[in-house]
């Protein structure tokens, strides 16, 4: 890979993909998909990951049941090493587990075999997480009420 474009792997069902960053990959039902995921809490065309030159991105396009970053829905999301993508469903919908490549190999830091230990979580605020803006309480109205 180029220097500075951090390769990307994906687990998904027991199997492991390695992203190229010249290519978008789609996510879906649909067969002819780049990975075809067989729940029917997910869409034909479900979602997209891409390169966008600087950064690693999903795009939901628009499926019935949502795609969800640490459990969080989404339209499109920034995602790294460490982030965790379900599709369909926020809790127990196939669930993307992405980690770094190690880049001299071209090989997964880790094993490709799924683990038996939970996946690393980023901390509060880190590169594969963008944090909502925090949003205050509003207070009703009193007017009319006394």
């Amino acid at each position: 890979m180029g220097r500075g474009v951090p390769e990307l792997v994906l687990e998904l069902n027991g199997r492991t993909w390695t992203l190229d960053p010249s290519r978008a990959y789609t996510l879906g039902r649909d067969p002819q998909g780049d990975m075809a995921i067989d729940d029917a809490r997910v869409s034909w065309r479900h979602a997209t990951i891409s390169w966008n030159g600087r950064s690693w991105f999903i795009e939901d396009h628009g499926s019935t049941n949502g795609t969800y970053v640490h459990g969080q829905r989404i339209h499109q999301m920034e995602i790294a090493a460490g982030s965790t993508v379900n599709l369909g469903n926020a809790t127990d919908g196939p669930r993307l587990s992405l980690s770094a490549a190690d880049v001299y190999s071209g090989r997964a830091a880790g094993p490709a075999q799924p683990q038996q230990t939970p996946p690393h979580q980023p901390q509060q605020g880190g590169p594969g997480r963008q944090q909502p803006a925090p949003q205050q309480p509003v207070a009703p109205q009193q007017q009319g009420w006394q």
